[in-house]
């Protein structure tokens, strides 16, 4: 709130300066009491709302507005009243700087107040009750027609205001609750690993050497699985509303689904899951971004991981299918019911079954980024029971 009453302030501060300025050096006949008098009523109360140094200044905020609104009032005037044609778009500033400090209903009482000021101004004019600025003067009907020309552009001002700004506030509220979902997200789910961690580290320090290798390897197995989880949220937030961009390079597409399959083999072995990999027999070299292809094929096999059970099998496999190649992961766990499939790809997307297991629901959404990113896809064959197949369909080079 403060910044924008900052930004405001330095702006009346350069109308008024640029005044005096023309005053003094151009049109020293300007009449410089009233516009000073005008400048002032909006400037005092803005400035008093940013040396407020206690609560939210709602009530101070309020007044400032009123003050604008008849700043603006007695410039319309001195500028001509209802001859002066231009000064009414000035009410639109004070309406949208209402709603966007004090909410959406604040737009149409700003309009009103507008309304009513710029309305009485007019009237009390053309009755006489005050002295008109300007050597010439439209006839009653044009000026009535003016106020109500300006009383509907205002609220239609209103409206788009109070439309644009529910938006940013929409926009701002979901941003908000997916960082939190991220956020406990992450913390609930990094315990688990983190205290394993801390259970085996204390009996590895009183352990034989033998038993301690043990304890020594389940340490790197849970501390792989809360890597997994802190890069999947930096990935995310990385990637959110921008585009990925890949640097294509020669892959050899095999020897990049082994290398990545033997990192995660370990995290298989501590889970007794049977890893295998099902290589292509002719695989030509293929064009993509290594180390995204590296990271997706990574949230496959650590997802396929987790959801298998215990002395159960996940197999990664390679294929050519035409112009396009395609890696798949496929696991013999809990599988996936058909009506929960389509949210899997979305970001924090996790099924009914899922919240057993660790996990943020954030390695599908990078999946998805980095095929869409290659000009491929993902998919999912899934039946429950009988475990599930993640594919990633991309073509073989860089589409031009």
């Amino acid at each position: 709130m403060r910044a924008i009453y900052v930004t405001k302030a330095i702006a009346i501060g350069a109308i008024l300066a640029l005044f005096w300025i023309t005053k003094l050096l151009i049109f020293p006949g300007l009449p410089a009491k009233q516009d000073l008098v005008v400048v002032l009523l909006g400037l005092i109360p803005t400035l008093a709302v940013i040396t407020w140094r206690g609560t939210e200044p709602n009530l101070l905020v309020a007044i400032s507005l009123l003050a604008d609104i008849v700043a603006v009032t007695a410039g319309i005037y001195f500028g001509g009243g209802a001859d002066n044609t231009s000064g009414p778009l000035l009410y639109a500033l004070i309406i949208v700087l209402a709603g966007l400090m004090l909410g959406e209903p604040a737009n149409y009482v700003a309009t009103a107040a507008c309304g009513l000021f710029y309305g009485t101004m007019v009237w009390s004019e053309r009755s006489g009750l005050l002295p008109h600025q300007v050597p010439y003067a439209k006839p009653l009907d044009d000026a009535i027609a003016t106020v109500v020309i300006v009383d509907v552009y205002l609220l239609l001002v209103a409206w788009v205001a109070s439309y644009a700004i529910r938006q940013m506030r929409a926009v701002y509220v979901r941003a908000e609750e997916m960082r939190s979902e991220a956020v406990s997200a992450l913390s609930h789910d990094l315990k688990n690993p983190l205290t394993i961690i801390e259970g085996y580290a204390a009996m590895a320090e009183t352990a034989e050497p033998d038993e301690r290798i043990q304890y020594l390897t389940r340490i790197r197995y849970s501390a792989g699985q809360a890597l997994d989880l802190v890069r999947n949220v930096l990935d995310a937030a990385t990637i959110e509303g921008r585009s990925i961009t890949p640097t294509y390079e020669p892959v050899r597409l095999n020897e990049v689904v082994q290398q990545v399959t033997d990192l995660y083999r370990l995290m298989a072995d501590g889970k007794q899951v049977r890893l295998l990999v099902e290589l292509a027999p002719v695989m030509p070299i293929v064009h993509a971004d290594d180390q995204l292809l590296r990271r997706a094929l990574g949230n496959l096999l650590s997802n396929a991981i987790k959801y298998t059970p215990r002395n159960g099998l996940v197999r990664a496999t390679t294929a050519l299918r035409e112009s396009t190649f395609v890696i798949a992961v496929a696991d013999n766990g809990p599988g996936i019911a058909a009506s929960e499939q389509d949210n899997l790809f979305q970001k924090f997307g996790r099924t009914a079954s899922s919240h057993h297991t660790e996990g943020t629901g954030l390695g599908l959404y990078i999946v998805r980024r980095i095929a869409e990113a290659h000009r491929g896809k993902v998919s999912v064959r899934s039946e429950l029971g009988r475990g599930s197949t993640f594919s990633i369909e991309l073509p073989l080079g860089p589409e031009m």
